[in-house]
C-alpha cells in the first residue's frame, strides 16, 4: 500500500456504511443526545415512548469515547456506533424525543446463531452484523423463533446490534 499511498482514516470501515444508512433511514435520522461517558465509550441516548410511569423505550448508540460535552446532540448518522440498543427502560434519562421505525422499509432478514438463557442471537451475513434479543422471562429458551427481521426485533426493545 505504501507504493501508492497512505490511507488517511484507518477507522473508516465501508461495510458498515450501509448498516449505519439503514438504522439512520429506520430511524428517520433522528436526534440522540450525548448522556455519558466511560473510560472508552460515549453514549447516545433518544426517547421514543414512554410505556408506563416508570418505563420508556429507548435508541441507545454506543461510540468510541469522544470530547463532545454530556447534553450534545448528533443526528443518528453522524454516529459511527460500536452497538446500536433499542431498549425499555426503568426511570427515565435527560434526552431529547425521537423518531420511532418507519416499517415501511425494507426489513433485512435474521437467522438463528446461538441461544442461551439471556439472549437469542441471530446474524445477518449481508450487513455483516449480529442482533441479539435480550429475554425477558425466565426460564423460556424459547421466547424468540429461529428467524425473523430486523425491523421486528427492533421494535421488540430488547435490541443489541453489534458487529
Amino acid at each position: 500500500m505504501s507504493k501508492y499511498g497512505h490511507t488517511f482514516d484507518t477507522k473508516f470501515d465501508p461495510a458498515k456504511t450501509d448498516i449505519y444508512r439503514l438504522i439512520s433511514s429506520i430511524y428517520r435520522n433522528t436526534k440522540l443526545t450525548k448522556v455519558r461517558d466511560d473510560e472508552k465509550n460515549s453514549v447516545y441516548m433518544g426517547r421514543t415512548v414512554c410505556m408506563l410511569i416508570n418505563e420508556c423505550r429507548y435508541l441507545i448508540a454506543t461510540v468510541d469515547k469522544n470530547n463532545d460535552q454530556v447534553g450534545t446532540q448528533k443526528e443518528l448518522d453522524q454516529l459511527e456506533w460500536t452497538n446500536f440498543q433499542t431498549r425499555t427502560l426503568k426511570g427515565k434519562f435527560k434526552c431529547e424525543s425521537c423518531s420511532v421505525a418507519d416499517t415501511s422499509i425494507e426489513s433485512p432478514h435474521l437467522e438463528l446463531d446461538t441461544r442461551n438463557q439471556q439472549y437469542t442471537q441471530y446474524k445477518n451475513t449481508t450487513y455483516g452484523i449480529k442482533v441479539a434479543l435480550l429475554h425477558t422471562k425466565t426460564n423460556n429458551l424459547f421466547e424468540y423463533p429461529n428467524h425473523g427481521d430486523l425491523i421486528s426485533a427492533l421494535e421488540l426493545y430488547q435490541t443489541v446490534i453489534s458487529f
